[in-house]
């Protein structure tokens, strides 16, 4: 019998493959990027194609790693981001560039919804509406790009898209449709007259399973191409989010994660959604179970973009040992890291990012530290928002890239002030094998049998002195908040007033 399972994330910046045994443990792993564009301010797209590129690739390397035969693999399971739609012709090729999450040229289209729909939307849906989610970046396609929409057979996403390639089945998964604010994770059901009113017929639409739910097999195409076995079971698979909430352990009411990935996402396991249209809201993979939340719009983005634009020769482990020699507060530097608008707790696009402060004395070092600092204060503004909507940590666990950095990891636990949890494991793709795993009967899917399988490597511990000092720089960072959000809209609308 098989005893391997394969898994991947299709992430915002690339792609991670995995191999998993059946005793939990990763035997293998492979990871490659994927280009992302920015044709227009505010516009965030990817090619559909890059993504099937890199499963490709990342699974021949997982399996050349580990050494094994391709029929050892017993299922194989992808998750990747909420709310990435594929338009698909009839020929089921993408025909434009994926519209991302993170894209904000639909803020009219979210205006158009609400004005309609009103409560509506939020009474269906559990949730908001905002440019993040499909609904209104499909009307906005429908009414900039009608060549384009008339074109569209099939809609998809982005795990379902890649996972149609290598084993034929045009379904989605329940939570991943939830992501479209056209779906009702109560009854399981797209809504009928919101899909009407954008123009979408039930055939234009994938019919929605269980994340678990095996839907189909890896084709003979697929098979030469990626190295897997044809015949192979694959199943729906899900979000890239609920993958790390499982696979980070977060399986009881109270526990929480803090993600620090390119968004700063937040979420907290409930026994029940909480009806505030401030908070997402998603089911989770173990039945009975949601995991409300929300985020920040820019966490992992923020030290690349320095990167990237400042400092390329610089690498991010050289950018911490320089941030890690200047003192808790950045000796006044202070940083809000809106460089996408921002999310909670403001769920205003037009926000900016803003280095407060700087005098000469002030060196990169110093920048670099700031928008660590930054970023964990933003983190905690919207975890201060999820209380007052009645959402309370009783646990945190620190995932995500940036949880690596030992710098950055306490700092955020110096600024939130509370013990942190980091998982030896705490990626979607290791979520994403566990979930493919329990799919295969390779692995029991009760909580305490999976909190046996999920280590715990490090628990950090705040310190006070840098907590007391970090409270008072907090209250700075809101009072800048409050004074700055004008001077960021009246600085938005100055550069969209240029062709």
């Amino acid at each position: 019998m098989p005893n391997y399972v394969l898994a991947s994330d299709l992430g915002s910046g690339g792609c991670k493959t995995v191999i998993l045994n059946q005793a939990g443990r990763v035997v293998s792993s492979a990871s490659a990027e994927y280009p992302t564009y920015y044709p227009q301010p505010g516009w965030v797209e990817q090619n559909p194609a890059d993504w099937y590129q890199a499963f490709v690739t990342t699974t021949r390397q997982a399996l050349a790693q580990a050494n094994l035969a391709a029929a050892e693999i017993a299922r194989v399971g992808l998750v990747g981001v909420t709310h990435n739609t594929v338009l698909l012709d009839d020929h089921d090729r993408p025909l434009r560039p994926c519209i991302l999450t993170f894209d904000q040229r639909s803020q009219a289209q979210c205006r158009q919804i609400l004005d309609k729909w009103g409560e509506a939307v939020f009474a269906q849906t559990l949730n908001g509406v905002s440019p993040l989610w499909s609904w209104p970046q499909l009307l906005w396609l429908k009414q900039n790009e009608p060549e384009t929409w008339q074109a569209t057979k099939r809609l998809l996403f982005q795990k379902d898209y890649v996972r149609h390639r290598l084993a034929p089945a045009p379904v989605t998964d329940t939570i991943d449709a939830a992501g479209t604010l056209l779906f009702n994770p109560l009854t399981a059901a797209w809504i009928e007259n919101f899909c009407a009113d954008l123009g979408l017929s039930p055939a234009m639409l994938p019919p929605a399973v269980g994340p678990l739910e095996t839907v189909s097999t890896v084709s003979r195409m697929a098979a030469e191409e990626t190295g897997l076995a044809a015949g192979t079971p694959v199943i729906a698979g899900t979000t890239d989010t609920v993958a790390e909430v499982f696979g980070s352990g977060l399986l009881q009411p109270g526990q929480g994660m803090v993600k620090l990935a390119s968004v700063g996402r937040l979420a907290v396991v409930a026994q029940a959604p909480i009806a505030q249209p401030r908070l997402l809201n998603y089911r989770h993979v173990l039945e009975g179970l949601w995991y409300p939340g929300s985020g920040t719009k820019s966490a992992a983005t923020t030290p690349r973009w320095l990167r990237d634009n400042l400092w390329p020769q610089l690498s991010f482990a050289a950018m911490d040992e320089a941030a890690a020699q200047i003192p808790p507060g950045s000796e006044g530097l202070l940083f809000q890291p809106h460089l996408l608008g921002e999310w909670a707790p403001y769920w205003d696009d037009n926000l900016r990012a803003n280095f407060i402060g700087a005098t000469m004395r002030h060196t990169r070092a110093h920048f670099t530290r700031a928008a660590l600092e930054g970023v964990a204060f933003a983190l905690r503004d919207a975890i201060d928002g999820l209380a007052t909507l009645g959402l309370h940590y009783q646990e945190y666990r620190l995932i995500g890239g940036g949880a690596k950095s030992k710098l950055w990891s306490q700092i955020v636990c110096d600024v939130l002030g509370h013990e942190l949890l980091l998982p030896q494991e705490q990626d979607a793709a290791y979520g994403a094998a566990l979930i493919t795993g329990v799919a295969a009967g390779l692995i029991d899917s009760k909580p305490e049998s999976l909190q046996n399988l999920i280590q715990i490597a490090h628990r950090l511990e705040p310190d006070p002195r840098h907590h007391h000092l970090y409270r008072e720089l907090f209250e700075i960072y809101q009072e800048a908040e409050r004074k700055l959000h004008a001077v960021s809209r009246r600085l938005t609308a100055f550069q969209q007033s240029f062709p």
